[in-house]
């Protein structure tokens, strides 16, 4: 992101106390709007709205040094819709461009809980390719990536990756018939309603879910404000709509416990050895310098946990690697003992009592070619023109 815009007097982070500080971020890493966490800290909303984007901006920068270099072999992506100024049917051609809807990326190891990468913008071609190009720059391994059904994910992956990847689509059809219902953004049908489909590599089913990232939005959407639907916290620009969401997902990587993990998920990326807290993570963030992005190095090709190595050779040109995957590896040669055993007889079936009718796509006999027997005649019957069935 470019330099911060001017709002407001003043430098906030010179005029704060820390403690002051503190509470509020702590406030709006919990979910609350600038209005609310202006009234609990007895502080101007004006100054905690600067504070969270200067902190926020600096996440940007802490986030972008720190996650690198990351060896995630299974990952999950998804896009998290908002809006910024008003919802998209209501913008005009009078509105500043950022206005409208406003879709968060994010990619999520599926392992250790980290938020590898994340994007803030519009759901099309060039910010789903930034998107894909900045997750691609932070691995080092050849992941198991799934996403939604988004197409623009497709000529993204396949641009960036370049056959080093396992690749494919999970889709949850919230449709409850030929129209969806009331409710299909909050409740979906009880019935199986999700659809696997590969795209690029050997993706495994049991692997190709977006379930824990969704679940991360709907983390997100309690922790972040403005993320939050049907209320009036959103955003009115585009810089503080993308700096709090940096804000809250830095948060979550170095201060939070995950349940599961019984750390954070820093800590279970080995990106820290220690919980971060808030204290900690605003004088980093508001001291982080620019640094330059991440660039792509060649992924290695590493057997995922759980799985056994399999024979690969890399192909010229990074175009992928040619691999011995599960199902086409040749069968275990016989065993000499097994080999020397004389093969038994199988006994003869009986002959049925009454013959069998023989189907149409009923296998030959292997014996001698024989005649099955005249099919019986079925009566006649004239069909209604307009019967049903």
């Amino acid at each position: 992101m470019g330099p911060l815009p001017e709002q407001g007097k003043g430098f906030v982070a010179n005029v704060l106390p820390m403690a002051t500080r503190v509470r509020a971020v702590s406030c709006l890493v919990e979910g609350n709007s600038i209005r609310a966490t202006a009234r609990m800290t007895k502080v101007d909303k004006d100054a905690v709205g600067r504070l969270g984007l200067i902190v926020g901006m600096g996440c940007v920068r802490l986030h972008n040094r720190m996650v690198r270099e990351l060896a995630a072999y299974v990952v999950q992506m998804d896009e998290m819709w908002s809006f910024v100024g008003k919802k998209q049917k209501r913008v005009t051609d009078a509105d500043p461009e950022d206005f409208g809807d406003a879709y968060t990326y994010v990619a999520l190891d599926a392992n250790t809980k980290l938020i590898i990468s994340f994007h803030v913008g519009k759901r099309d071609q060039e910010n789903t390719s930034i998107f894909i190009e900045d997750l691609r720059a932070r691995l080092t391994v050849v992941p198991h990536l799934t996403s939604d059904g988004w197409l623009p994910y497709i000529p993204a992956v396949e641009e960036h990756f370049a056959g080093s990847v396992d690749y494919g689509q999970c889709v949850k059809n919230y449709r409850t018939g030929a129209m969806r219902g009331p409710d299909h953004r909050y409740e979906p049908p009880r019935d199986p309603f999700i659809t696997k489909t590969p795209v690029f590599g050997v993706p495994r089913a049991e692997l190709l879910s977006t379930s824990y990232v969704e679940r991360m939005n709907l983390t997100t959407r309690h922790t972040v404000g403005r993320a939050r639907r049907l209320c009036l916290a959103y955003s009115k620009k585009l810089a503080n709509h993308s700096a709090a969401m940096a804000l809250g997902f830095v948060a979550y990587n170095l201060t939070r416990v995950h349940s599961t993990l019984g750390k954070t998920p820093a800590m279970a990326s080995g990106l820290t050895d220690h919980i971060w807290s808030l204290e900690e993570l605003i004088a980093v963030a508001l001291a982080e310098p620019e640094a330059a992005a991440p660039e792509a190095t060649p992924l290695a090709l590493a057997p995922r946990p759980g799985e056994e190595p399999a024979p690969a050779r890399e192909l010229p040109n990074g175009r992928g690697f040619l691999r011995l995957v599960s199902g086409s590896r040749p069968a275990p040669a016989t065993a000499p003992s097994e080999a020397a055993a004389p093969m038994a007889t199988p006994e003869p079936s009986p002959a049925p009592s009454e013959p069998v009718q023989s189907g149409l796509f009923d296998p030959r006999p292997a014996g001698p070619m024989s005649t099955p027997d005249p099919p019986k005649p079925r009566p006649m019957r004239q069909m209604d023109l307009f019967e049903r069935n």
